[in-house]
């Protein structure tokens, strides 16, 4: 099993765990504190070690005190999820998907909950450049949490399973150009798709 596959298989462990224990105290106290955790550092709060380090394979584990690659792709992903279940139902209205909701189809999506505006487009654009040109993990961070804020707003959820792997290839400077081609293309290819059903009911319209 390749790196990504085990973080992928890893997080989407935890967050079906979350899921399953979502009505009992417990469950929503380590929701409520991964939501803390959104758009810190590991570390900084304590209390959500224990939540991250369980059952994670410890060949991620960090031999210097400085967060390796798999532990800042696990806790930024299960971070940002419990932000953006907040305010949901987790037994009603799951804010993660496993349905194939990419970050390009998610921000599709986002795009056309403004309805006419547009600008929207633009706007979001410019969101998915930012993820693009992010210099490091800390502003990757930081535009990450924005845009799942907005997504949040407006009900749209996302597979943070799959966002895991893409998380941790854009940490690689070739897995980054893959990411942000796939993103580009989820987001462009679901314009492409609704101009094609809009040019067909039209055409049956005229029929």
């Amino acid at each position: 099993m390749s790196k990504k596959a085990e973080i992928e298989n890893f997080v989407g462990k935890k967050l079906h765990s979350l899921q399953a224990e979502a009505d009992l105290g417990s469950g929503k106290a380590m929701i409520a504190n991964l939501r803390r955790g959104a758009g810190r550092e590991i570390g900084e709060l304590p209390q959500l070690l224990g939540i991250l380090l369980k059952d994670m394979p410890q060949e991620f584990w960090s031999k210097d005190g400085t967060a390796t690659k798999e532990e800042w792709v696990c806790y930024t992903v299960l971070t940002l999820y419990a932000l953006h279940q907040q305010g949901y139902d987790a037994k009603k209205q799951w804010m993660h998907t496993d349905e194939e909701v990419s970050m390009g189809t998610a921000l599709y999506r986002l795009k056309n909950s403004y309805g006419n505006d547009p600008n929207a487009e633009q706007r979001i654009v410019q969101k998915m450049r930012m993820l693009a040109t992010a210099v490091d993990r800390k502003e990757l961070s930081y535009h990450l949490r924005g845009i799942v804020q907005l997504l949040r707003s407006n009900g749209i959820f996302m597979n943070y399973q799959k966002l895991a792997g893409d998380l941790y290839e854009m940490q690689f400077q070739e897995g980054k150009k893959r990411v942000c081609l796939k993103w580009g293309q989820d987001f462009y290819g679901g314009r492409t798709q609704e101009e094609n059903e809009e040019n067909e009911e039209k055409k049956e319209k005229d029929k």
